[in-house]
């Protein structure tokens, strides 16, 4: 049987390499915090969504609905929507995760966020099952703690902040540094490109619906580039 016993040193390097990525989080979480604390909704209550969900662009849509007193029906379609490219990266890790123990199974999904998936798509090839689910686990535990912290913190503070702070920059940062990470060639450009201009075009769309844009035509632009330009041979460096 494999042994997964705590491997200290991939847990603080997944720590540790997640900090790039889990730094541009925090301005994305305290607006959250802040459109908390303005929604007129129970704030504790609402904070909640940040343990629960564990999902910038959702929670910020489910607060905005509740806010407005949607139904439940419609909150949960526009939640499961703008989360489904979890799918997506949940197909891209199953092939290395799933040799995993069972209770990684259940805490695994939990930290599937953008930042932690991001990460784990670029770890070598060669690196060992052990050391590869301490790493994830390491990264997904800070982006935890930031993201608990930025939202807690708007909304404690939130009803200082002034609208011309233009805080709602943080998301089409947040996107464009998960985009940067994932670039090794040339396809990988072209979805950053085309995800990062999308990203910063729509972020004033409604219900978080810009992220999910920018990430299923970047992809998209991705694939097409490397259909195109795989036949190609690309220069050595």
């Amino acid at each position: 049987m494999a042994d997964f016993s705590f491997d200290r040193h991939a847990f603080w390097a997944g720590f540790r390499d997640i900090v790039p990525l889990a730094v541009p989080g925090i301005p994305f979480g305290f607006v959250l915090g802040v459109v908390i604390a303005e929604s007129g909704l129970d704030r504790f209550v609402a904070w909640l969504s940040s343990p629960i969900v564990l999902a910038g662009a959702s929670q910020l849509a489910a607060i905005e609905l509740l806010a407005e007193s949607a139904g439940a029906a419609v909150v949960l379609v526009t939640v499961a929507f703008i989360n489904s490219r979890h799918l997506m990266y949940s197909a891209v890790l199953r092939p290395t995760f799933s040799n995993f123990p069972n209770w990684f199974k259940i805490i695994g999904p939990y930290l599937l966020i953008d930042q932690a998936f991001a990460l784990a798509i670029t770890q070598p090839d060669d690196t060992d099952d052990r050391a590869r689910m301490w790493h994830f686990l390491g990264s997904g535990a800070l982006v935890w703690l930031v993201w608990m912290a930025s939202t807690g913190m708007g909304v404690v503070v939130g009803d200082i902040t002034k609208p011309e702070w233009q805080l709602g920059f943080a998301v089409p940062l947040l996107f464009g540094g998960l985009m940067i990470i994932s670039i090794t060639n040339r396809a990988g450009i072209v979805a950053a490109v085309v995800g990062a201009v999308v990203a910063v075009l729509g972020a004033d769309l409604p219900q978080g619906s810009g992220v999910l844009l920018a990430i299923v035509l970047g992809v998209a632009a991705g694939g097409f580039a490397d259909a195109r330009l795989g036949a190609t041979p690309e220069a050595a460096p």
